[in-house]
């Protein structure tokens, strides 16, 4: 028994004319992702440049957060543009939401819309980690540890290197800040209170 999935660009009728997909089609989307300017020092299947020049995650398509994105029409599919791979850019989600069906759009206009956040290596390196369990960036390729791991209680076969993300001790807040109540034996109950 065989199954047939549905296409993955709907087609769309214009009063007899040839019908055209509405959505980009997953090779075009892999081949628009792959046009887009890289991130230095990221892994360039994991970490790309928007058409603004924001930093967006691949796990994050179709999300509202900073580091998520969608595939825009360059030329807008309302105003005739096709679902084809040089008319697909990478846009920050709300630079996108913002662009909507307009064309043209100058980048310093788009630039004007992006979240106004620029992430560090190492926020960079968190995200990564708790996206894909690993980071793999030149310099730094490491994985994140079992908590077996953590209490020796299990050796994993992979050599790849166990993250030290998180391993830092923070400093604790004063004893002030938080003091807690004095607890009281209660002779009756034998329960505290606090």
């Amino acid at each position: 028994m065989t199954s047939t999935s549905p296409p993955s660009s709907p087609p769309r009728n214009r009063g007899g004319a040839e019908e055209r997909p509405r959505f980009f089609d997953h090779m075009t989307k892999k081949l628009c992702w792959a046009k887009a300017d890289t991130v230095p020092g990221r892994h360039p299947d994991r970490w790309r440049k928007d058409a603004a020049g924001n930093v967006v995650c691949k796990r994050f398509c179709n999300c509202q957060g900073c580091l998520c994105f969608e595939y825009d029409h360059i030329i807008p599919f309302s105003k005739g543009g096709e679902s084809v791979v040089e008319n697909c850019q990478i846009l920050q989600t709300r630079v996108n939401r913002f662009k909507s069906d307009k064309d043209l759009v100058d980048k310093t206009l788009l630039r004007g819309y992006s979240c106004d956040i620029n992430f560090t290596d190492k926020e960079l390196d968190v995200i990564e980690m708790a996206v894909y369990g690993d980071v793999t960036r030149p310099g730094n390729q490491c994985r994140c540890r079992s908590v077996a791991e953590v209490f020796g209680n299990h050796k994993l076969k992979d050599h790849t290197a166990p993250s030290q993300l998180g391993t830092t001790k923070h400093i604790a807040p004063t004893q002030t800040e938080f003091e807690p109540a004095p607890r009281r034996l209660n002779r009756d109950t034998t329960t505290s209170h606090g």
